[in-house]
Formats: structure tokens, sequence, C-alpha cells
């Protein structure tokens, strides 16, 4: 067919419509991709994983800062060298519940009244309506879902068992765990109780097959489900917090390791290893790794003499004021933020960690309550020329501790209080209180006045409070610092 000029002017004028209209089409389609990465970039997603009760000579990347490591954990110290390695790496308390209080609101637990683990069953004195965490305080979770970001929890909550202290209730949209402390890793036969069943949200769950590995397949799941938008994911392990209970196969493959008790440790290390590996080769594999801040830190110090941890080259262990009770393994990675490979060496806390969550994705903090956190990642990377803490405190009732530069205090409520150098005597052996009497009337006073500052826990009448301060951590007092 011969197709006259009209013919052809008309399919020429047609086509170029076409070719407009195409690349009209396909720059808007790029322009909305650019507009989700740049809003991808502009809200990292931000991950912290906690484990529970691990020795601080028993994770590679932390133990093998002073050659004491003990086990192999090649993905944490994979995560670790990708990042920066904090080597004073502190927590706010040296056990879970409070510990946990003060790195999820940025504040010294101690203000609102969380200086004790919570109670597992109501005692005489205890009220229950407050056994949680405060209502008043505003969680990681609170300031981020304000921000925008989807937020989940799994694992251990530890933060009251309640309505009003349910994990949904402050601030996460998800939750996956157990409300309590601790429980099997594997199922539990028969009826279980409230401090230890498995939840999704609201619901009970019967939970199947091993807990760590549990753990690390629904944190797996939540960041697939919400790769497309900013996330928040605390993923809150049980490992290796007691009991102690390991996947035969592990225990198999280390049977190198004579003694039963640290072959049951190291193999539930192993598995804990494993499954933060598989979390991290997920974020590779859907390509969020560039976009991600992931912090990874240890509740408290090991206790020892229940889960056989080691906190060496530090004395003392989980539930005392010593470095083996608060100074734990801490490691943060945010590719194109923080320079792979990176030691720091300043004093560096859990407080700091939602100051930096909320300073990356470039948020303002929720309500009005005094973080005592600060953004760490100007320190790691030199732009400010100055350290994140000049002075750290700690309280357990009668028992106090403040670290104030090389200097750290520990208070008793029978004996003269003690004083270290911990830059010269990391394992604090060597006290100089008698040596320093102005030093110790100094730290002294700083203490005192930080205490000014802090609120008796709700959950306790007043009698309890004060009966606790006499009594409760007694035993503390003549331990073996190991």
């Amino acid at each position: 067919m011969i197709m006259t000029s009209l013919s052809l002017e008309k399919v020429a004028k047609t086509f170029a419509s076409f070719i407009v209209l195409s690349v009209s089409f396909l720059g808007h389609t790029t322009q909305v991709n650019a507009t989700k990465g740049n809003a991808q970039q502009d809200k990292p997603n931000i991950i912290v994983i906690m484990s529970d009760d691990a020795g601080y000579a028993d994770i590679g990347f932390s133990g093998d800062t002073f050659g004491k490591a003990n086990f192999s954990t090649p993905h944490l110290d994979k995560l670790a060298s990708s990042g920066v390695k904090f080597t004073q790496g502190y927590v706010t308390a040296s056990v879970c519940s409070p510990s946990r209080a003060g790195m999820l609101t940025g504040r010294y637990q101690q203000r609102f009244g969380h200086e004790y683990n919570l109670p597992v069953k109501p005692e005489p004195g205890d009220v229950e309506k407050f056994n949680g965490m405060n209502v008043n305080e505003i969680t990681m979770a609170d300031h981020l879902k304000a921000a925008g970001y989807k937020t989940g929890l799994i694992g251990k909550w530890h933060l009251g068992l309640a309505e009003q202290f349910h994990p949904n209730n402050r601030g996460f949209d998800e939750f996956y765990g157990l409300l309590g402390g601790g429980r099997s890793y594997w199922e539990i036969a028969g009826n279980d109780t409230e401090y230890r069943k498995m939840r999704r949200n609201n619901k009970d769950e019967k939970h199947q097959g091993y807990l760590t590995d549990s753990l690390g397949e629904e944190a797996i799941s939540f960041i697939k489900r919400y790769q497309e938008q900013p996330f928040f994911l605390y993923l809150s392990y049980t490992a290796v917090h007691a009991p102690m209970e390991a996947k035969p196969e592990h225990e198999k493959l280390l049977k190198h390791i004579k003694d039963e008790q640290r072959r049951t440790l190291a193999a539930m290390t192993l598995a804990l290893d494993d499954s933060v590996g598989q979390v991290m080769s997920t974020l590779d594999n859907l390509q969020l790794t560039e976009n991600t801040l992931v912090v990874f830190l240890n509740d408290n110090g090991g206790p020892s003499d229940y889960n056989y941890s080691i906190n060496k080259p530090f004395s003392g262990v989980k539930g005392t004021l010593y470095e083996g009770g608060v100074r734990v393994p801490f490691t943060m990675s945010w590719p194109g933020h923080i320079k792979a490979g990176t030691q720091y060496d300043d004093v560096v806390s859990s407080l700091d960690i939602l100051p930096t969550a909320l300073a990356a994705a470039k948020a303002k903090p929720v309500g009005k309550n005094k973080l005592d956190g600060v953004d760490l990642v100007p320190f790691i990377n030199k732009s400010i020329d100055s350290k994140p803490h000049q002075t750290l405190f700690w309280r357990r009732a009668a028992f106090a501790a403040v670290r104030d530069g090389d200097h750290k205090l520990i208070r008793y409520p029978d004996r003269p209080a003690v004083l270290y150098n911990v830059a010269q005597d990391i394992s604090e052996s060597n006290n100089i209180a008698d040596e320093n009497p102005l030093l110790v009337r100094k730290l002294m006073k700083k203490l005192f006045a930080w205490e000014t500052e802090l609120q008796a826990p709700m959950f306790l009448t007043h009698s309890k409070w004060i009966k606790q301060n006499r009594e409760r951590y007694s035993r503390y007092t003549d331990i073996d610092k190991q």
C-alpha cells in the first residue's frame, strides 16, 4: 500500500507524540524512584540488637581487644569490623530490666524510678499497677514512630506485664516475643506463665524450634515486609541468659571444649552469632546494608555463676558495679557515615543510642524529657574534638558508682568507698582511695548531686524502698571480684 504525504505526516506526528509521552513517563518514573531513594537515604533503617548476659571475653570482637577472647563469633566480628568498635562501652545498669529501660529512653532509668529488675511475682510492698517502665517515659520506638518509622520489637521485653506497659502501647507497631526476662529455648509443654509465654502482639502463640533461631527468623520477616519504608527494629535476644540450653548439633561442633558448662555456653553463643549473621545477610540481599544503622551490645556483664561466662580482664560480674558488671561488648555500623575498621577508645554509653538514632533519622525528640546521651557519630568521626562523656553514674539501692575521666569511685552502704584509676588499673585491683581523699570527696559530691535528680521506684512502697536500700544487695559487698 502506498501512503500519501498526509498519512506520513500524521504517522510522524503520532510517533513523535508517543516518544514525548514515553520520555515524560520514564522521566516521571525515574523521578519517583529517585524521590523514594532520597527518602530512604534521609531516614536510614535502624536496628538495635541486644544480647543477654554475655561475658565480655566471650564475644570475639570485644574479647580480642585485650587478647582474652574465648569463643569464635565471626558474624559479630564482621559487623564490628564494618563500623566502629567501642572499647569503653557502658550500660546504665548491671542487671537486665533497668539496663533496657535506660537504653530505650536515652535517660538514666533512676530518673523515673526503674532502679531494679521488676518483681517476677508481686510481693508484700510491691505496687502492682506501677510494676513496669514508667508510662510517662518516651521510648525510642515512640520517637521514631513519630518520625515516620515502622517499629518492631522481637524478643525479650522485661519492662512490665500489664497492658499499659505492653510494647504495643510503648511505641512498637509489632511485637513478637516474651514480656518477661527469660524462658526455655525450646517449646514448653502445657500451660506457661505470663512471664515466659510467647506472644504475637496481644495474642499468645505457641513456640516451636530453638528460640534464638526463631527470633532471628522473625527479624528477617520484619525486614522483608517493611523494606520499602524506614523501619526501626529492636532485636532483643534472650541468648545467652539461663536456662543453659543449646542445640545438640552446635554442641557437637564444639566438642573440643572440654568443660561441659563452657561448651554449652559456647554453643548458645554460636547460635546467637549465626542468627545475627542471617539478619545481616538479609540486609545485604535486599540491598539495605548501605542505608541501615546497626547497633549491637550486651545488656550487662556476664553472671559467671550460672551461665559460666567470663568477663576478663575486668573484675566483677552481673549485679556488681565493677567493670565486669557494666562494661559490655558494643559496636555500631553505618556504611558511608562511620568508617569501617574504626576503634573508639573514649567512654560511651547505651544512653547514646537513642540520640544517635534520632540524629540519623533527622528527627526531633518527642516531648520534653531531658536525654542523658549524645549523638555519637560526630565524636567517632572526629568532627567534634571532645569526649562524649566526662562523667557517668550508676546506682542500685545504697550501692552506687561514678566514673569521672579515668577515675571510678564505688560507694558501699557498709564500708568506705573504693577508688580506681580505670585507665591504669583495668581490673580494679588497686584501691587508691586512701591516697586521694580530696578526689574521693569530689566524686562523692558529684554522685550526691546526681542523686538529688532521681526518683524512688514507683513499684515499691516507701517502707520497702528503704528496706531494699539497706539489705537487698548485701550479698555483693563481699563478692569475690573474679
